[in-house]
């Protein structure tokens, strides 16, 4: 599946890297400006982009999406056994970089390539989503390069 969704940033980049985190977060130009007032005033631009997966987990909107949180909510879907949840830890003691990989291998086993939720928060009531690699975020636009605004 191929959306079209949302992200605000403050910052400049030509490529998304979710290594050191669960995924990169989507949704609808509503909810990632409001993102963009609650953590810099409204600073920096929302940014359209095609975003693909195949399998979408739906999970409980987490608010904060800490390690601890993820795993909790990963762990009561049945995603993640107990003596997963421990290795986690143990990966994420290493780095966080470890830690988020082992989250991510878990879910892409378990046959998810994605997170989808209804957002409590930015723009109530609309879809969000996390995808998991950069590979799976594209410009919304092919004729350009990257994206700095894209047409409708």
């Amino acid at each position: 599946m191929t959306l079209r969704l949302f992200h605000g940033t403050t910052e400049q980049f030509d490529s998304f890297d979710t290594s050191c985190m669960l995924g990169a977060h989507f949704g609808t130009a509503a909810a990632a400006a409001a993102r963009l007032h609650d953590i810099a005033g409204g600073e920096g631009e929302v940014r359209e982009y095609e975003i693909t997966f195949q399998n979408a987990l739906e999970i409980v909107d987490l608010g904060t999406w800490g390690f601890p949180s993820v795993l909790r909510e990963l762990r009561s879907k049945g995603v993640l056994s107990a003596a997963q949840v421990d290795a986690a830890y143990e990966a994420n003691n290493r780095s966080d970089m470890a830690g988020w990989a082992f989250i991510k291998d878990a879910l892409q086993a378990a046959g998810y390539d994605a997170l989808r939720y209804s957002n409590l928060v930015e723009d109530p009531g609309s879809e969000s989503f996390i995808v998991l690699e950069a590979e799976q975020i594209g410009p919304c636009d092919d004729d350009e390069p990257r994206p700095a605004t894209c047409r409708p």
